[in-house]
């Protein structure tokens, strides 16, 4: 076993950045490949050993590795998070928060509009999703270069990509429907509508949230 001069890991890196890898744990898991299989192999052999391996690893075969590392991570997160949305299971502390939130909405709601109580009511489960996204490392990846790539990891497309089309449509619902309710006097319905949704909403964040080891990253086994 021989170590890899700096041309050759940068060859490396170069062949899985034109790849476009969508995921950050199937690029380290290439790349560790790559490696481990090119140190093997001595210097006038590494072009030919690395054709093989691209032709190995070309696209659709990565891209099948992306989609099917997405699939397993998203099933085990919807257990994982089935299992907490019973919130008896969920941390006593951050559940009793949550519901002395969702109370002082009804406080708050004596000073001031019922759009400024919606808006208040999806901010815990705003704060937990950017919160997702700070521990992930995936915050501030903003880049001019139109070829740039910075795979990400799994479990933010998991939690969040899959989700984002219902959440959306959700909350389009429950918007509409909490201001008509309360343009035709039907005012204390309004506001009915917003608490439970505000609850569970909040709740589905922090079960989202809790699922996941901030440690590694990983999913947590039900």
């Amino acid at each position: 076993m021989r170590k890899l001069s700096i041309e050759e890991i940068q060859a490396i890196e170069d062949r899985l950045d034109k790849m476009s890898i969508s995921y950050l744990e199937i690029y380290n898991e290439l790349l560790d490949h790559y490696t481990t299989t090119l140190e093997q192999v001595s210097s006038d052999k590494f072009a030919s050993t690395k054709e093989v391996l691209d032709e190995e690893f070309a696209w659709s075969v990565v891209r099948r590795m992306d989609k099917e590392l997405l699939n397993t991570v998203s099933t085990q997160l919807q257990k994982s998070q089935l299992e907490l949305l019973k919130f008896w299971k969920l941390d006593f502390w951050k559940v009793l928060s949550i519901f002395t939130y969702t109370s002082l909405l009804l406080v708050v709601y004596h000073f001031f509009s019922l759009d400024v109580i919606i808006f208040l009511s999806i901010v815990p489960a705003l704060g937990i999703l950017i919160a997702l996204l700070y521990h992930s490392g995936n915050y501030f990846s903003f880049s001019l270069d139109p070829s740039y790539h910075r795979p990400r990891n799994v479990i933010i497309q998991a939690a969040l990509g899959k989700y984002a089309l219902v959440f959306n449509l959700f909350n389009f619902f429950f918007i509409i429907s909490s201001l008509i309710l309360n343009d035709h006097d039907f005012e204390n319905w309004a506001i009915a509508l917003t608490i439970c949704y505000s609850t569970f909403h909040n709740l589905y964040a922090l079960s989202l949230y809790t699922s996941i080891n901030l440690n590694t990253f990983k999913v947590f086994k039900p």
